[in-house]
């Protein structure tokens, strides 16, 4: 019987290395259990070809028969290649009997494999390109995703931005009270009919009050998640998902094919202040699918 496991979200990972800084820096989710009847003190190692970095975090104790979540912000880096290439991380979760991790009982271990593209190097076509740097929302729309007090409104912005001169921002705009708030940003596309295509997001969070925890960040075509970031909902204090930086994920879409993006923000407002509003943002810039 396996005492430990692990899943890691996603499995693969993608990214355009394009305008990333250097190093770049890898932050993923995992999803670990214990299926053993005693409570674990776990933790993550990450290691990878040169030159990746390697790092471990301690996750603290698990009881017997549960499972969690974790986003590892910023867990891995390497510097960044000159041309495209693919590499394979080993992420071993380990549970120890103590707080000191000193005291090893079981052990699991996992691949991820990262996969760097290159868009710019010419084998690639850009299908759609959206920077917003007419003024425009460029045909995104934004809505609730559950019921709360509150309204979620699009426009464009100048205060964050990855090119000039705008970034699309969408508000989320909530009532102080203790409760979950879901909004998505959502557009269709139809797809090229070439072999290999992908979307590729930059996004970037936001806050106006510290009522605002961000919980996680879904990625969706259609009804499908394709990447979650952060951890499920709950009405703790802790936030599981980076702000006030940029974030790159890169997705794989079908070719030819019609399907709607979606950006899905989860936050949990942690004050009660009826009638007091503040708000929450989620800043998009060149977007982009590429296909070969």
């Amino acid at each position: 019987m396996q005492e430990i496991s692990m899943k890691v979200m996603p499995k693969t990972v993608y990214t355009d290395i394009v305008t990333l800084p250097d190093p770049m820096l890898l932050g993923i989710t995992i999803h670990y259990y214990n299926h053993s009847d005693d409570t674990l003190y776990m933790k993550i190692f990450g290691s990878g070809p040169s030159p990746w970095s390697s790092n471990a975090v301690e996750l603290g104790s698990l009881a017997g028969g549960l499972n969690t979540y974790i986003h590892l912000d910023n867990f891995l880096s390497r510097t960044k290649p000159s041309v495209g290439t693919t590499e394979v991380l080993t992420l071993t979760l380990r549970g120890y009997s103590d707080a000191g991790y000193s005291q090893l009982v079981y052990e699991f271990q996992r691949t991820c494999t990262i996969i760097m593209i290159k868009s710019d190097d010419g084998s690639w076509t850009t299908d759609f390109l959206n920077n917003f740097d007419d003024g425009t929302v460029q045909g995104w729309a934004a809505v609730k995703d559950n019921v709360f007090s509150g309204a979620v409104t699009l426009d464009v912005a100048t205060d964050f931005i990855l090119s000039t001169p705008y970034a699309l921002r969408m508000q989320l705009n909530y009532e102080l009270n203790y409760d979950e708030k879901r909004a998505r940003l959502y557009k269709s596309f139809t797809t090229p009919n070439r072999n290999e295509v992908f979307a590729v997001f930059n996004v970037r969070n936001r806050r106006s009050h510290v009522s605002a925890i961000s919980k996680n960040l879904n990625f969706t075509r259609d009804g499908t998640v394709l990447v979650f970031l952060g951890r499920p909902y709950d009405t703790t204090e802790t936030e599981y998902f980076p702000r006030d930086r940029w974030v790159r994920v890169v997705v794989p879409l079908p070719k030819n094919t019609t399907l709607e993006l979606r950006v899905v923000q989860c936050m949990y407002c942690n004050v009660v202040a009826s009638g007091y509003f503040e708000n929450l943002w989620l800043y998009v810039d060149d977007f982009k699918i590429i296909s070969k």
